[in-house]
Parts: C-alpha cells; sequence; structure tokens
C-alpha cells in the first residue's frame, strides 16, 4: 500500500499521479477527510485516556466516580467510531496501486506501451516458418489433446527432446543467476489468503485470475513471487545485509479469465507452468540500479541464446497494481510475425513491503521499509521461441550452443 502521510504532504501530486493510472481524484479527497478524522478521533481519545488515568491516581469522590464513567463511556464510543473510520480508511488505501516512476509513459492503455531498444537481427529463413505446434506435432514434443482428456483446456504435455531442452535451459538459467550471487529456492506453491492478498494483486486476490481452495484458506500461486516475497514479513533487516538476491523455482497456477479466446491451444497461455523468478530486496537508493541490473540479467539470457528480442515500456495505463515501473522483454516468434512477452522487470518499490511490513535499520539506527522488485528468469515461453527460431527447411530443430552442454544432441530431427 501506499504511505498515508506522503500522501497527506503531496496530495496534488499524488491525484496527478494517479489520475496516469486511472484512478480519480475524489477517491485521494476521500481517503484525505477520513485521514484527518481518523486523527482527530486519535487525538480525543489520548485525550480521555489522561484524563481517565488522572481520575484513577485519586481517592475519588461520588462526582469523580460518575466523571470517571462518563469519560469511559466516552472513550469506547469513540473508539468504536475510529475503529469504522480506520476500516474505510484501510479500504481505500488498499484499493490505490503504487505510484509510477516519473520517467514511465503516461498512456491508457496497452496499445501506448514503448519500444524503448531492439537486439539482434531477425532470422531470414527461406521457407514459411512452422509455428511451434506443427514442429511439436513432428517430434512428438508437445501434448495437449491427451492433457485436455485429462484436465481440460489449457494444460500441456511436454514429451522427449521438449523435457531435455526444458530443463537444459533450466540449467543454462540457473548458472546465470547463480554467477549474480542470487541464492536458490524451491518455494511453496500454496499460500495463506493474508499473503496473496499483501502481495497487492487484485486480479489474484479477487478470484478472476487466481485458484482458491475455500476449505484451506489457501491460494495457489500465480508466480513464484507470491511465495518469496513474504519470506521476510514482519522483520526488520540490517542494511549490510541487502540487497538480498533471492530466485526461486515454482509450478504457477493461472485461470486466465482475462484471456478468454487468447492462445487457446499450446502451452503459451496455460493454467500450470514452470517459472524460475528472481526477487531482490533492496534499499530504495538502490531500487532503480537493482532494477537496471535485472533486466540487464534478462538480456543476458536472451543475448546467451541468441534469440532476437526487444524491450517494451509499459505505459501507466497498463502498469500491475504493484508495480512503479515495468519493462517486458519481448522475443521474436516467427510464426506470428512479431515479438511475444518472454520475460518482465518490475520495480514495486515499498508497496508491498509495507504490506508485508519488511523493513531495514539504516547505519544511523532508522528504520525504514525496503523496497522489493521482481523479475522473470524462465518460463515456458522461451522455449517456444527457441524451437520456432531454430526450425530448419526440413523441419529440423537446431540446439542453441548456450544448451549444448547441458545435453547429449545437437539437433532434433
Amino acid at each position: 500500500m501506499l504511505d498515508v502521510k506522503f500522501i497527506r504532504e503531496n496530495s496534488a501530486a499524488v491525484k496527478q499521479n494517479l489520475k496516469n493510472r486511472g484512478v480519480g481524484p475524489e477517491t485521494v479527497d476521500q481517503l484525505l477527510k477520513l485521514d484527518q478524522e481518523y486523527r482527530q478521533l486519535l487525538k480525543q481519545t489520548e485525550e480521555l485516556q489522561a484524563k481517565r488515568n488522572q481520575l484513577s491516581k485519586v481517592k475519588p469522590t461520588p462526582e469523580q466516580i460518575k466523571e470517571s464513567k462518563t469519560v469511559g463511556e466516552k472513550l469506547e464510543r469513540i473508539k468504536d467510531q475510529g475503529s469504522r473510520i480506520k476500516a474505510d480508511l484501510d479500504k481505500i488505501l488498499l484499493s490505490l496501486p503504487n505510484l509510477s516512476q516519473p520517467e514511465v509513459k503516461v498512456g491508457k492503455d496497452e496499445s501506448e506501451n514503448q519500444v524503448v531498444k531492439t537486439v539482434g537481427s531477425l532470422p531470414n529463413f527461406s521457407f514459411p516458418a512452422k509455428d511451434y505446434l506443427e514442429l511439436a506435432k513432428i517430434h512428438d514434443l508437445i501434448d495437449t489433446e491427451r492433457a485436455a482428456k485429462v484436465s481440460g483446456s489449457r494444460f500441456g504435455y511436454l514429451k522427449n527432446e521438449a523435457v531435455l531442452l526444458w530443463l537444459a535451459l533450466v540449467n543454462y538459467v540457473t548458472d546465470i543467476i547463480l554467477k549474480e550471487k542470487f541464492t536458490p529456492f524451491i518455494s511453496p506453491v500454496l499460500v495463506k489468503k493474508e499473503v496473496m492478498e499483501n502481495s497487492g494483486y487484485n486480479s489474484y486476490t479477487e478470484g478472476a485470475e487466481a485458484y482458491f481452495l475455500e476449505k484451506d484458506n489457501l491460494y495457489l500461486v500465480g508466480t513464484g513471487e507470491h511465495a518469496l516475497l513474504p519470506y521476510h514479513a514482519d522483520e526488520t533487516l540490517e542494511a549490510d545485509q541487502l540487497p538480498l538476491y533471492y530466485s526461486t523455482y515454482s509450478t504457477c497456477f493461472r485461470r486466465e479469465a482475462g484471456s478468454y479466446g487468447k492462445d487457446t491451444k499450446g502451452i503459451i497461455r496455460v493454467h500450470q507452468f514452470d517459472k524460475l523468478e528472481m526477487v531482490v530486496i533492496t534499499t530504495p537508493e538502490k531500487s532503480r540500479e537493482e532494477f537496471d541490473h535485472l533486466l540487464a540479467i534478462q538480456e543476458k539470457i536472451a543475448q546467451g541464446l541468441e534469440l532476437p528480442y526487444h524491450l517494451l515500456e509499459v505505459c501507466t495505463g497498463d502498469l500491475p497494481k504493484p508495480s512503479s515501473k515495468v519493462i517486458d522483454l519481448e522475443c521474436w516468434l516467427p510464426s506470428e510475425n512479431r515479438y511475444r512477452e518472454t520475460h518482465s522487470a518490475s520495480n514495486c518499490t515499498a508497496y508491498q513491503a509495507r504490506r508485508n511490513n519488511i523493513r531495514f535499520k539504516d547505519k544511523n539506527g532508522k528504520v525504514n521499509f525496503v523496497h522489493i522488485l521482481n523479475a522473470t528468469a524462465l518460463t515456458p515461453r522461451l522455449l517456444v521461441v527457441l524451437l520456432e527460431n531454430y526450425q530448419a527447411k526440413d523441419g529440423s530443430i537446431t540446439v542453441p550452443k548456450a544448451l549444448r552442454k547441458y545435453l547429449d544432441f545437437k539437433k532434433i530431427a
């Protein structure tokens, strides 16, 4: 969530920033009104408590006993009123998205996202490019038909060399991030309801995107970030511990509720997939630097595989709720003649840290909230673009040089 004190002291700037994210100024006005009322009630509460304490220090007269009772009753009424106002205040605070960083382009939706960098040459095939499902059928690599029989739509089996290629990708990417001093995790895929709520993603907590086990009050994670970012919840870290570099490999689950009719075949948009995710916990002063660091790792992954890609800066209207800045890395997909997202990097500043109560103490003893960032290291989409970009006219698929040390074959023929 946002800091209500910051909103109070910078209301005009906050209103403009949130307007860029689709939030009307009346929401901020209502929040500030409730905040003022709540602080006034807190002041009254303190005054009445002091009065009651004063009365309790002397031998009471009948009048003082009556007065003490009146003070107590008034104190309870004000506390009840304060609790109701605080609940309304928190509801608005929790509904607000993070503030976007100043350099983020103002735009209404994904149509206004902007390419900021393009790397690599597009493959120049002398033949019509096959899509990855055609290639998979030739070599018996992916089976979505039998997966549908077993699990329904948007599921798939990886088979044969596809499994080995995926495991090679896992090893290749893991080697890269280990060299960057990331601590590897395999994290839980079920998290408590409050943990998912504290991630700040309404698309999950409101049930549109996430799978929720009502009987157990648990959510299936939609990304490894959901289980990893609260690892230090309710802790105060020392400044010299930061930054913390964590990566997690986990199975992820998404309803894909907002993608009706999109990518219904294949494994680009599925209900279950494995993912390698990076999370960085750092000081506010270093969060921009760490964002660039995560982006550089993602580029290193794509460049090592010699895949053409571009970087897409996400505009204000398309930012996820907890994010202050997002850049997507999209690799070229020959069959669609366009780039498709394979990686995403987000700076969530203190937004998630405040909800999870993760703080740090600086060298002067001052306590503040950490900044939390997350970035994709690997999803099956990278396997998809690899299959298509490395295809040959005869339908064979060459293994990228960077993966050959993990495999005993150089080609799927």
